[in-house]
C-alpha cells in the first residue's frame, strides 16, 4: 500500500487485514497456507508477492512457474531495506521503495550508534501463544527488532518458535515478559495465570504484535518505537505494563 500500488492489487489472503477495508476491494483467495492457486490464476495477475515463512512452498512454486513471483523472508529489520528495494524493482516503483529503505537504514544506524551505551541489556521473552506457551526465538524478526533496543532474548536455543512450560519460563531469569496481541491475543488474565504458575519477572507487559512482527513499511514506525524504548519511556502506545493482581 505504501508503495502506491493499492489500485493495482487484485487479491490477497484472508489474513491480510490492513487497511481494514481491503477485503471489500480485492478477491480473497484463502489463507496464507491454503490459498487457491487456480482462483489466483483466474484473476490473471502480472506479479505475485509471497513470503517464505508464511506461505506454503509447493503452491508458491506452482504460481511462480506461471507468473513472475517475488518471495521474501527478512529475518530482522536489517533485511528489510534490501527486501523493499527488490520489491521496488519487481513492481517498478523503485523511487518510493528507495525513500522508505533509506529512512529505515537511518533508524538502524541510530540503533547501532547507541548500542554500546547500554549499561544493562534487558533480558526479554516475547510470547506469541499459550496452551502451550510459545516464544519468539533469537532467529526471528521479532527478536532482532527488540534487540535493536539493546535488549537480549532470554531464550538462547536454536528453535525459532520454541514451546516452553511455565517452569521453563520461570527458569530463564527474564527481566521483561512481553505478551503479544497476536497471533494469540493475550489479556491481563493470562498474565495473572503466568504469575499463578510461578513465573516471577521484573515486568510483564502487553505489546502490539503488528508493531513487532509486521515487516515492510511498518519497520519504520517499529524502529521509532524502539527509540522510545531505549529512552526508557514507559508512556508508550505499543507497550503497557500488566498490573499484578
Amino acid at each position: 500500500m505504501h508503495l502506491g500500488l493499492r489500485s493495482e492489487l487484485v487479491a490477497c489472503t484472508s489474513f491480510c487485514v490492513d487497511p481494514p477495508d481491503l477485503h471489500r476491494d480485492v478477491v480473497i483467495v484463502g489463507g496464507t497456507k491454503d490459498f487457491d492457486v487456480e482462483k489466483i490464476l483466474a484473476l490473471h495477475p502480472t506479479h505475485i508477492i509471497a513470503n517464505q515463512e508464511e506461505n506454503t512452498r509447493e503452491p508458491v512454486e506452482s504460481l511462480a512457474s506461471r507468473v513472475p513471483t517475488l518471495v521474501s523472508f527478512p529475518k530482522g529489520p536489517a533485511d528489510v531495506p534490501a527486501m523493499l528495494r527488490d520489491m521496488g524493482r519487481f513492481l517498478d516503483c523503485s523511487d518510493v521503495a528507495e525513500q522508505l529503505s533509506q529512512a529505515i537504514e537511518a533508524q538502524l544506524a541510530w540503533c547501532r550508534r547507541t548500542d554500546d551505551a547500554q549499561e544493562h541489556r534487558v533480558r526479554f521473552l516475547y510470547l506469541i501463544w499459550r496452551e502451550p506457551y510459545m516464544a519468539a526465538g533469537p532467529d526471528t524478526y521479532i527478536s532482532r527488532l527488540l534487540e535493536c533496543a539493546g535488549w537480549e532474548n532470554a531464550y538462547q536455543g536454536t528453535e525459532r518458535y520454541p514451546t516452553l512450560s511455565s517452569a521453563e519460563i520461570a527458569a530463564l531469569g527474564v527481566d521483561e515478559i512481553l505478551l503479544s496481541s497476536e497471533p494469540f491475543p493475550f489479556r491481563n488474565r493470562h498474565a495473572q495465570k503466568l504469575r499463578d504458575e510461578g513465573v516471577r519477572t521484573g515486568s510483564m507487559s502487553k505489546i502490539d504484535g503488528k508493531t513487532c512482527s509486521w515487516f515492510g513499511w511498518r519497520t519504520l514506525p517499529a524502529l521509532e518505537f524502539i527509540r522510545e524504548v531505549r529512552d526508557r519511556s514507559r508512556n508508550l502506545d505499543f507497550i503497557r505494563s500488566v498490573p499484578s493482581v
